[in-house]
């Protein structure tokens, strides 16, 4: 039986929900001494080794590590692999492994300046501002990473979802203009390149959702649900369609959600997933410092 410590802020109740949902027991509570936060620990048994998945596969190659690098307690700063030309640190948590993914101009400075530090701390702005000081730009995130088994995958069938042709570009037209300009594009739709798919509610789209994938073995899926018919499970619906779908064809089904969007979280473990990860991403200004 393994072990997992994670953490989080008492204040997200989305991850306290889905840690305790993934059996999740409280270890302790304790104040941020940088930002004065209340953390939870907890302790999370897993009866079944993480290591050799395709989810550990993946992430490996992608953050340019070798798998059973998991299993290491620390943080360990890699130039990207599979974010090259991103101009910006991405920090992945996984288990008790830390992975800062860095132009590579910034990995020797930082592998000095992080030698010590605790891998709870590199989710603090606080602490990410005084490392990178003028350079620092924005910070996105923390944010979930899912993981699905295809054994675990709880389909939400409906039969007012189907996948768009060509003689619904006129709803789904419409469905992007009442969305906005700000919210289709923080839906992704426009990266889907597979398996568009969407809930129909007479002659008007509710919500759709579609497969963007990251190569040719993995994707995940982007959604977005219509500010008329939030809170109706419409996006559990038509992200259930995309994940069928993909999951027929073999696909590797990542997850991706600030942990914030709670809603978005849920849809994640409504239909199955796990939380493989934490992440959160810095855009620099600077590809060196």
């Amino acid at each position: 039986m393994q072990q997992i410590r994670i953490t989080c802020d008492s204040g997200n109740i989305a991850s306290v929900r889905v840690i305790e949902k993934n059996g999740g027991v409280l270890e302790s509570q304790s104040r941020s001494a940088r930002s004065g936060a209340l953390i939870r620990r907890y302790v999370v048994k897993r009866s079944h080794a993480p290591l050799g998945s395709r989810d550990d596969q993946f992430w490996a190659k992608f953050l340019g590590i070798a798998p059973s690098e998991w299993a290491t307690r620390g943080v360990t700063v890699r130039a990207h692999v599979g974010l090259v030309g991103y101009r910006g640190l991405w920090c992945f948590r996984r288990l008790d492994c830390t992975v800062v993914s860095v132009p590579a101009g910034w990995v020797a400075p930082l592998t000095a300046q992080l030698a010590r530090c605790e891998p709870d701390a590199l989710f603090d702005r606080g602490l990410l501002v005084e490392l990178l000081g003028s350079d620092f730009e924005r910070l996105i995130g923390p944010a979930f990473q899912g993981a699905l088994e295809p054994a675990r995958f709880r389909p939400v069938p409906s039969v007012n979802v189907r996948f768009v042709g060509p003689d619904d570009s006129a709803a789904v037209a419409r469905f992007r203009i009442e969305c906005g300009v700000d919210g289709w594009e923080s839906g992704g739709l426009d990266e889907v390149k597979q398996h568009m798919a969407a809930y129909f509610d007479g002659e008007r789209i509710a919500a759709m959702a579609g497969y963007r994938p990251w190569n040719e073995l993995a994707g995940d899926s982007c959604v977005l649900t219509h500010p008329e018919f939030r809170r109706r499970r419409h996006a559990t619906a038509v992200v259930s369609a995309v994940v069928a779908a993909a999951l027929g064809e073999g696909k590797l089904l990542l997850y991706q959600t600030l942990e914030e969007n709670r809603g978005a979280v849920q849809v994640a473990v409504n239909l199955g997933y796990d939380q493989y990860a934490r992440q959160a991403a810095v855009r620099l200004k600077r590809e060196s410092p």
